[in-house]
């Protein structure tokens, strides 16, 4: 990181503990109504009936007896299968959005506060990483989370439009690029190279910083993936799924006709997307060869599909219209419920479980 680059003006430059006082009091108070009132329904049958102070737990998978929500907490109560309990591993104030997870740590953004904040996978107090802006977009290095700040997303003049990225466990919140950048929102990384969906173009910046490169041109680029060769993404506005050599040449459909095709995760060979559809229970769950060939719808009439993770067996999604997360086989097969009776703002997954930030002020663990 190249630490003479400007910084945003609003960023601080240590990690800290969770800010307390009454509007953090307040909002975990309404997160944990907004959960308690609510009947999570797990796939294979495991329910959760949410009651104050706990909840009750059973179905196919074997669970039974009293389930407990803990906050920031891997342990359940006796009788309770894991998968029977999502893990609050965060009651954070105000509205978490954009998330990604690495082997120890969740990371995830604020959307009103503009806070980058992490808290360990295994349960623990979470930390402010930087002060910032709201922002859909962030990644995650071995030593390095990096965001954007956009005028997309509501970025005030305080703070400049760019590429940002701090330390892990906190430190100096570095501006490594507005150079070549009109409203980056998305971003992925490979070992050398920062990627964004520039909203108008996809573009790609050393990870010490410097001007963006243009790869290529696109209408509502806002979501990108990379792999070893190229650059993937969806060009909301015009339909369709592209790719583009990461060291630069001519892009490619890879699927056209998708409305407002929207996140894009990737496997050793193929693309996966989301589009919402025209009208209400007419989105779907895609992929598509990276080599080009015929699209697979892997789950139709989905309500307002969007945000997608991806593991070595399932495609995973939040239905924004219909309150839940499902997934499917990647060789395809029957899409099934996770939970229901969430409102996630973003999805990620591991080995073992999957992720998601809340918009009633949760950031949640599930085990799969």
């Amino acid at each position: 990181m190249q630490a003479d680059r400007p910084q945003a003006t609003s960023s601080r430059s240590h990690a800290r503990s969770l800010r307390p006082g009454r509007r953090r009091t307040l909002a975990i108070a309404a997160a944990r109504a907004a959960l308690v009132s609510t009947t999570a329904v797990l796939a294979l049958g495991c329910a959760l009936e949410n009651d104050v102070p706990g909840a009750t737990g059973g179905g196919a998978a074997g669970g039974s007896g009293a389930a407990r929500v803990g906050v920031g907490s891997e342990t359940a109560s006796a009788g309770v299968d894991a998968a029977c309990e999502p893990v609050v591993l965060a009651a954070a104030a105000g509205n978490p959005h954009a998330i990604a997870v690495d082997g120890t740590h969740v990371y995830w953004t604020h959307w009103d506060a503009g806070e980058i904040m992490r808290a360990p996978i295994a349960g623990g107090a979470p930390v402010v990483i930087a002060e910032s802006c709201a922002t859909p977009g962030i990644a995650v290095s071995a030593t390095h989370v990096y965001w954007t700040c956009s005028p997309y997303s509501g970025v005030e003049d305080t703070v400049p439009a760019g590429v940002y990225g701090a330390p892990l466990d906190g430190g100096t919140p570095v501006l490594l690029s507005t150079g070549g950048l009109e409203d980056p929102v998305g971003l992925a990384l490979d070992a050398t190279s920062i990627y964004v969906g520039d909203n108008y173009a996809v573009k790609k910046l050393p990870l010490e910083g410097g001007a963006a490169e243009e790869l290529a041109l696109g209408s509502g680029s806002r979501r990108v993936s990379v792999d070893e060769t190229h650059l993937f993404w969806t060009n909301a506005d015009a339909s369709s799924v592209r790719k583009v050599p990461i060291e630069g040449g001519e892009s490619a459909a890879l699927a056209t006709g998708y409305f407002e095709s929207h996140e894009v995760v990737l496997d050793a060979t193929h693309v996966y997307w989301t589009t919402p559809g025209e009208g209400p229970s007419v989105g779907s769950v895609n992929k598509v060869p990276k080599e080009g060939g015929a699209p697979v719808a892997l789950a139709t009439g989905q309500p307002s599909p969007y945000y997608i993770a991806l593991d070595d067996t399932h495609v995973y999604w939040v239905n924004t219209g219909a309150s839940e997360i499902r997934r499917v086989p990647i060789d395809g097969g029957e899409p099934a419920v996770v939970i229901s009776g969430v409102s996630p703002n973003d999805l990620a997954v591991d080995g073992t479980s999957i992720y998601w930030t809340d918009r009633s002020g949760f950031v949640m663990k599930l085990a799969k």
